[in-house]
């Protein structure tokens, strides 16, 4: 079951959410900036039903594919359109568990700086991605005072969620979370569809031999629930804002907000009926974008997130000893350029101690491209310094996890980046 929840929380994003575009014959003349409704070829200047309409909705859901900074344009731009016709405007985000709720509260109140809700919220630990992708819409949220709710929960949580069913545990320990509905019919086969897809892509790398060649019903089963469990949970953080009085506009993953199989699904269940997404898709996408995919669609510019500084190595960290334990160490990263070896005990980098992983997650983008970097490693009971030279274009196809451990790209996106000479780098979407 552990590793059902894992891929829930890696595949979520596979979830067909984006038509297939073989043909720009029904999309033609569809450009960045225009909506359209899914499943009706009129090209609009706005959602269809209007942004009057949108903001007297009870929650409105923002999808995105997290390491997209046009999608998080988008979402911006959606927010601060529905705030000028509904100034009581909440904003839900998956970003975070509920551990993470009173660094959110100091923020809007003004009480932090930006470094300190990073650290606070603990944001490279519970989630990874580049916080500039996020901060403007965190900017706008304390500009004008808008609740942030943090919607998600724990990965720990979520594991025993899971496998001992949301029901076994005190509703105190759960934040409240209740049972989750039972998922739709076409829910369970589009997320079958994406397990098997993915598993496939992986190879069955850290699942087993024969992994992505076939599930029986129980492993289906598990993986459906895990998901239902997860949109649940922001069903349920989101719902609390309706309660409250709030319109509540939800920041999530594509495949949380598609085809109304996921939270709003769930939102259902709980007595939210009015309920509206919208979704960022590029033209291509978006010109055979499927009936029912969302409430409207908006058409954006494809603009990859470039890539910052990665040192190459796999660690894990231990209660009893500080610092982190290199597990693996890439090929041709400047890692092993700069000496390091599987077994090294990583104590600080950059002058800055480091007791857990996404501590270093944190701190490697932050070195700029073509310079260098201290490490310090305690190796056969000596302590040691290394330089690490990080060069302006990174190498190699893979990328680092917070957790320590790599993950390969997918062969779609290698092909692309081997075409474009490896200058850009894609991350598989994490949960």
């Amino acid at each position: 079951m552990p590793r059902l929840a894992t891929l829930a929380m890696l595949f979520v994003l596979g979830l067909d959410a984006q038509a297939s575009c073989t043909s720009t014959a029904t999309g033609a003349g569809l450009a960045p900036g225009d909506w359209i409704t899914p499943g009706d070829a009129r090209v609009h200047t706005a959602p269809a039903m209007g942004w009057p309409m949108l903001a007297r909705q009870q929650v409105v859901l923002l999808g995105e594919q997290h390491d997209r900074p046009d999608h998080h344009r988008f979402q911006l731009a959606s927010l601060a359109a529905l705030h000028a016709h509904q100034p009581n405007v909440a904003i839900g985000l998956e970003m975070l568990p509920r551990e993470s709720q009173p660094a959110l509260d100091a923020w809007i109140a003004g009480d932090i700086d930006e470094a300190a809700l990073l650290e606070q919220s603990q944001w490279y630990r519970y989630w990874g991605f580049d916080p500039e992708l996020y901060l403007p819409v965190l900017r706008f949220a304390r500009d004008q005072a808008l609740p942030l709710k943090a919607l998600n929960v724990t990965p720990e949580l979520r594991q025993r969620l899971v496998e001992d069913g949301v029901s076994t545990l005190p509703p105190a320990q759960r934040h409240g979370i209740p049972e989750p509905a039972p998922a739709m019919p076409s829910y369970r086969e589009r997320l079958e569809a994406s397990l098997e897809e993915h598993a496939q892509e992986l190879g069955g790398e850290g699942f087993g031999e024969g992994f992505g060649e076939g599930f029986d019903d129980d492993m289906i089963d598990g993986f459906v629930y895990a998901q239902q469990v997860w949109d649940m949970a922001m069903a349920q953080g989101l719902a609390a804002l309706v309660e409250d009085g709030h319109l509540a506009v939800g920041l999530v993953g594509m495949g949380h907000a598609s085809h109304g199989e996921g939270i709003e699904a769930q939102l259902k269940s709980l007595g939210i009926a009015d309920v509206a997404s919208l979704l960022p898709l590029s033209a291509d996408d978006a010109c055979e974008a499927e009936a029912g995919l969302a409430d409207a669609v908006f058409v954006v510019r494809e603009d990859k997130q470039s890539e910052g500084p990665r040192l190459g190595v796999g660690v894990e960290s231990s209660e009893d000893r500080p610092g982190l334990v290199v597990t693996e160490v890439v090929p041709n990263s400047p890692a092993e350029a700069a000496g390091l070896r599987v077994g090294d005990r990583i104590l600080s980098f950059a002058g800055r101690g480091i007791a857990h992983p996404y501590q270093l997650k944190a701190l490697v983008p932050r070195v700029l491209p073509g310079t260098q970097a201290s490490i310090t490693v305690t190796r056969d009971h000596q302590r040691q310094t290394l330089t690490v030279s990080f060069p302006i274009v990174a190498p190699g196809p893979h990328v680092e996890r917070g957790d320590g451990t790599r993950q390969h790209q997918r062969p779609a996106l290698q092909q692309e980046q081997q075409q474009k000479q490896q200058q850009e780098q894609e991350q598989l979407p994490q949960e």
